[in-house]
């Protein structure tokens, strides 16, 4: 029933704002749906099976996990409903939801015709490859060993290689990932140029956003670690969580203690140790968070910039070798190479 009424990703953005929305202006979550399936916004069935699993005592969360939403965004919505402020975290997934589609808008845009460049280029080379080569060499206008069919021969098959291993690359990463927890796969992925950056910037303002929320609620960092450990399903605040509070027991501060985790930054623990120390730790978490969150999108915005002039420049890296290929043996110039 869910796969064939599931939400786009543009339902959902406007799902969870518009029922924040509702509740910011003293609706409940019963009124809220029952408001949606009188305006006929979304699918009837999806709301409906949303009121049947709140009228038996389900979580939002789950009926959430349900629609698809992800875990850090489920994560968000159990926090909330444990301690108030359900309809601020809805808005801002909500926020941050349309953030990253702009992004991913701006990353389709910057690469998509140079791709298509690219991939016209493959498969010129391979025609070459293929069916003119043959011809050339059958003709003996070409030369087996000469520099140009080496180099029609050398590219379809180095593309190949680099496709084969990428995928490679990415099924050794899921199955070693399965065996492995939260806190070593993200720690390594960290580590990887340039992008781990910014999943270090992603979860340090996560996290600050999250614990910062808690913080200002009152919550003492005891609770907040058994809070998380109470939620159901595993995620990367979850086994911090477990982390911490085995560290914690041996006497160690919080602010030391969060600089061993590489997938926070280097400042993290000094904003913790500040706000500590100043007793307002809730709202200095709170204020990290949004700067790094406008750091990570400036940062993706940055990468976007430079990829498609990496990609041209590729696209016309082949173009030149593709041009030579077919005018060397005219020339002459493979005796000087």
């Amino acid at each position: 029933m869910w796969n064939k009424n599931k939400l786009t990703r543009k339902q959902k953005i406007d799902f969870i704002q518009l029922l924040g929305d509702l509740l910011v202006n003293g609706f409940s979550l019963q009124q809220a749906l029952a408001f949606f399936i009188n305006a006929n916004l979304f699918s009837h069935v999806i709301l409906e099976v949303l009121q049947q699993d709140l009228q038996q005592g389900k979580s939002l969360a789950k009926s959430f996990s349900v629609l698809q939403y992800s875990n850090d965004q489920i994560l968000q919505i159990e926090l909330a409903e444990s301690h108030g402020d359900l309809a601020q975290t809805l808005l801002g997934i909500a926020q941050q939801m349309r953030l990253v589609q702009r992004q991913q808008e701006n990353f389709i845009k910057a690469i998509s015709y140079p791709l298509l460049l690219l991939v016209f280029l493959i498969v010129l080379l391979l025609g070459m490859r293929f069916f003119l080569l043959p011809q050339l060499l059958a003709s003996g206008m070409l030369q087996a060993d000469s520099f140009s069919v080496q180099l029609i021969h050398a590219v379809p098959v180095i593309g190949l290689i680099l496709i084969i291993l990428l995928l490679l690359l990415m099924m050794a990463w899921r199955s070693w990932g399965k065996s492995q927890n939260y806190l070593m796969r993200f720690s390594l992925l960290t580590r990887i140029p340039f992008v781990g950056r910014l999943f270090s910037n992603y979860y340090s303002a996560y996290f600050a956003l999250e614990w910062g929320k808690l913080f200002q609620q009152g919550l003492e960092l005891q609770q907040i670690i058994e809070c998380l450990l109470v939620i159901e399903g595993r995620s990367l605040m979850q086994e911090l969580a477990a982390d911490l509070k085995n560290r914690l027991a041996q006497g160690k501060t919080l602010a030391e203690e969060l600089n061993r985790y590489p997938f926070l930054t280097k400042e993290f623990s000094r904003i913790v140790f500040q706000g500590e120390a100043r007793g307002n730790l809730g709202k200095e978490l709170l204020t990290y968070s949004q700067f790094v969150w406008q750091r990570f999108f400036n940062q993706l915005e940055f990468l976007c910039s430079w990829l498609q002039p990496l990609i041209f420049l590729l696209v016309a890296l082949l173009i030149v070798s593709l041009y030579l290929t077919m005018l060397l043996p005219l020339t002459n110039l493979e005796g000087i190479l």
